[in-house]
């Protein structure tokens, strides 16, 4: 009896994680049979499946335990993702899920019936096969205690050799566990240098005694606003008002298309070919500042109660001087009040390096705005993520070509709140004497313009060049004689259109400080005064490249790239934050002449 309920559980343990399985046999089947695939995954599968049933019949009960507990417990975190984002989970996003372990505490809120799933599947697991049969331990004890962890190690060695791909559709238990071999030995391996001091030299205060304030949205789209069409949503940068100048670069292209690799670079200085050391061991942005007597101040929108995000950790956060949270702000109001913050930081007159983090436009964007901006329909039902700053969990979103145009439209009212108000809010309170503000958003949306269906908006393992575009606008103030000197930004925006990229900031904000240019190009690359011919408009969607394999580059053709459809809503108001849609700008060759 005992026997039968252990094969019972983990049967049905199985059949939780059983849709992966039927999606993978049906990519090998249709539309082009692969019978080699088949047959390797076949065999692959039914070793999973025997190390399974193996381990839950060792005698030896701490071993089996043990065993037992290991599996589950790395199950849950795949058959979570799997359950959230209804695809596989690659390597890279279990790496991307232990970076992410400060945001654990939000996680229920977000992922609650996925966690139910994950969880159900893990204790199922775990009293199927830590069950004793109560049956005394026999000569063959040992071969069954090898078993399981011979093949563990034979998986994880395939996954290796592979870098990290290979375990599409198998049971999760077993995936999490050779992905959880897998960081163990990089980490044992790896040699990571301790962190290293500013060593570059100061040369003069470029930035004379205004902030320097890197202000990073979340999820906007560079063709949607209507600094970059003239049909765009409102921005609220194309004519902002008396005493502000802005210069517009553009569609820039993202360092990758998923926030954490973006922010962490931005924060550390990453350059294209050198990316993974020099964000390992080389200083943060707030020790620059530090160097260079700025106060650091972190304006951190999305999360409350000091939850680390976007990779950061205890030792990057020691050289942040004020950390500023917005705990009982509504999440539809935070923006703004990061707007009014950011006001009275760059009117206190102290010389500060300012990097904020917006909630912008992530998943779910339905309650991101205020109903006097529902300026487009039909648009997302409201109501239900009033409280959900970010999450990857589509429920009630189905991905079809109808919900995709409801979609587009809620994207359009969050962007006339959270971009046109938000900067009509910011430079309608803040005076920008001596002060430079660099504006971008972290990565761009596909949001399945070409009619396409599914739930994945950016982060996907085959991404869309929409991914990776995004806005860059740099502002000053409009009057000569109180901004900053050294930068000619009209000219850098006219020879850098729809031509730079996020590597080009880091650069860019230690000139500002005042470091020597030679010598920080000399490290970091080029800044956003010149254009580097030599790299490829292209952003990296394999950035948490693992076990040797090189990262992954999408690269974007601007005459290519598809356009908000126009489709997607009757006409609406002219008036200020209410334009039409989007259409195209100039090509980039086009505007790489400097037209506007």
């Amino acid at each position: 009896m005992r026997t039968r309920l252990k094969i019972l559980l983990i049967l049905t343990a199985l059949l939780l994680g059983w849709p992966q399985t039927i999606l993978r046999l049906e990519s090998l089947i249709a539309p082009d049979f692969q019978p080699v695939a088949l047959v390797a995954y076949s065999a692959l599968l039914g070793l999973c499946l025997v190390g399974m049933f193996s381990a839950a019949f060792i005698p030896v009960a701490a071993v089996r335990w043990g065993f037992a507990l290991f599996i589950s417990i790395a199950g849950i975190l795949v058959e979570t993702y799997q359950s959230s984002v209804e695809d596989h989970m690659p390597y890279d996003a279990f790496i991307s899920m232990i970076n992410a372990s400060g945001s654990l505490h939000e996680a229920w809120g977000q992922y609650a019936g996925s966690i139910v799933i994950g969880g159900v599947q893990a204790l199922l697991l775990l009293l199927g096969i830590g069950l004793s049969t109560h049956r005394a331990g026999r000569a063959h004890s040992k071969k069954l205690i090898a078993a399981p962890l011979l093949i563990l190690l034979v998986l994880a060695g395939i996954l290796f050799i592979r870098g990290g791909d290979g375990a599409r559709g198998l049971p999760p238990g077993y995936t999490g566990a050779a992905y959880s071999l897998l960081y163990g030995y990089e980490r044992s391996t790896d040699v990571v240098a301790p962190r290293g001091p500013v060593r570059l030299p100061l040369v003069r205060p470029l930035n004379g005694d205004g902030d320097i304030v890197l202000l990073v949205d979340e999820s906007i789209s560079g063709q949607y606003l209507d600094i970059n069409s003239d049909r765009g949503i409102y921005s609220g940068l194309k004519a902002p008002g008396k005493g502000v100048a802005v210069h517009n670069f553009g569609l820039a292209v993202s360092i990758a298309h998923c926030s954490a690799a973006v922010n962490y670079t931005l924060r550390h200085g990453g350059t294209r070919d050198d990316y993974v050391r020099i964000n390992g061991t080389m200083p943060s942005i707030w020790s620059y500042a530090r160097k260079a007597g700025l106060e650091t101040v972190y304006i951190d929108v999305p999360r409350t109660d000091r939850i680390f995000n976007n990779m950061m950790d205890e030792a990057e956060a020691k050289g942040i001087d004020r950390w500023l949270q917005f705990d009982d702000v509504p999440i539809q109001r935070r923006d703004h009040a990061a707007a009014d913050a950011l006001a009275g930081l760059l009117n206190d007159r102290k010389r500060q390096f300012i990097y904020v983090q917006k909630i912008g436009a992530h998943f779910p964007i339905h309650d991101k705005y205020p109903d006097a901006y529902m300026r487009y329909r039909p648009a997302l039902p409201r109501g239900q993520f009033l409280n959900i700053s970010d999450t990857g969990d589509r429920t009630g979103f189905s991905g079809s070509r109808e919900s995709w145009v409801r979609y587009r439209n809620a994207y359009r009212n969050t962007l006339l709140w959270n971009v046109g108000a938000f900067f009509d809010r910011l430079l309608g309170e803040a005076d920008l004497a001596d002060s430079t503000i660099i504006y971008l958003a972290d990565h761009g949306q596909n949001l399945h313009e070409r009619g396409g269906t599914g739930v994945v908006t950016h982060c996907s393992p085959d991404p869309k060049p929409e991914e990776g575009l995004v806005p860059l606008v740099v502002l000053q103030s409009a009057d000569p004689a109180r901004r900053s000197g050294g930068i000619d930004w009209d000219a850098a925006a006219a020879q850098g259109r729809n031509r730079t990229s996020h590597f080009q900031v880091f650069p860019t904000l230690l000139e500002l400080m005042g470091y020597d240019p030679q010598a920080v190009q000399a490290i970091y690359g080029s800044d956003l005064r010149r254009v580097d011919e030599t790299a490829p408009f292209a952003f990296n969607y394999q950035f948490n490249a693992r076990l040797g394999r090189p990262p992954s580059w999408k690269t974007i053709d601007l005459d290519q790239i598809v356009w908000p459809p126009e489709g997607d809503f009757a006409p609406v108001s002219a008036a200020r934050g209410g334009q039409a849609a989007a259409a195209p700008p100039p090509s980039r060759a086009r505007a790489a002449t400097g037209t506007k």
